[in-house]
């Protein structure tokens, strides 16, 4: 079907719009700090490099930069909070689970390697019921590195049992672009995600609007 044998998948911005509930989990913290709201779109600004660099940068945009204590007590606070809430507001981005249930019927070999942590990825996956497509998680707090490091690739592509001379990613942002291409795999970078560099800048193989385009996208690549 698409040419390759197994897909890496980023999560948020990727599969899943998840940003109103990490904005809500970190609101409620903040609150409790007297400290300004922010908002669904600033908060797409910061993610992508783990939760901790999340609230780090949180706590910039709303006064001055926070202590260890206050980056640790926003971080357990926002962790805490959204494990409760993990999915209230979060949607499947539209076609991206049947995209996954033509993949897994196929026989292509699903994984994914996200910066998100274990304590959040898991509650959302199994929430949203998307875990069962995926056998194989690494998380951005699995290993002691994460993307663009290849090595948080690397490792997915070896847990799932996956050649890499076989395999794609699919991504939102610019950590899994340029992870993507430093492990030397082909890359489809969706445009509706939260991406915060320009899309011709990052060297993704193809990029696509909607989930119906992946499948001719990732033959295209596979072809050249």
């Amino acid at each position: 079907m698409s040419g390759f044998s197994a897909l890496l998948f980023d999560l948020d911005g990727t599969i899943i719009d998840s940003a109103p509930d990490v904005c809500a989990s970190v609101n409620r913290v903040l609150k409790t700090m007297n400290r300004p709201s922010v908002s669904v779109d600033e908060i797409k600004m910061l993610v992508g490099y783990g939760a901790r660099t999340l609230v780090e940068k949180t706590l910039e945009k709303t006064g001055a930069p926070g202590s260890e204590d206050d980056v640790d007590f926003l971080l357990e606070g926002f962790l805490d909070s959204y494990r409760q809430n993990p999915s209230e507001h979060t949607v499947i981005f539209p076609g991206a689970r049947e995209a996954l249930e033509r993949f897994e019927q196929a026989g292509i070999k699903l994984g994914i390697c996200t910066n998100k942590p274990e304590a959040t990825c898991f509650p959302v996956l199994e929430a949203l019921d998307l875990k069962q497509y995926f056998p194989t998680v690494i998380c951005g707090d699995t290993l002691e590195y994460r993307k663009p490091d290849p090595r948080h690739v690397y490792h997915t592509l070896d847990e799932m049992g996956a050649a890499r001379e076989t395999a794609a990613f699919i991504g939102d942002s610019e950590a899994d672009i340029k992870a993507a291409n430093n492990a030397n795999l082909p890359s489809v970078l969706v445009t509706f995600g939260y991406c915060h560099e320009p899309f011709d800048s990052l060297n993704a193989n193809a990029l696509i609007d909607h989930f119906d385009q992946l499948d001719d996208a990732l033959a295209r690549i596979s072809a050249t």
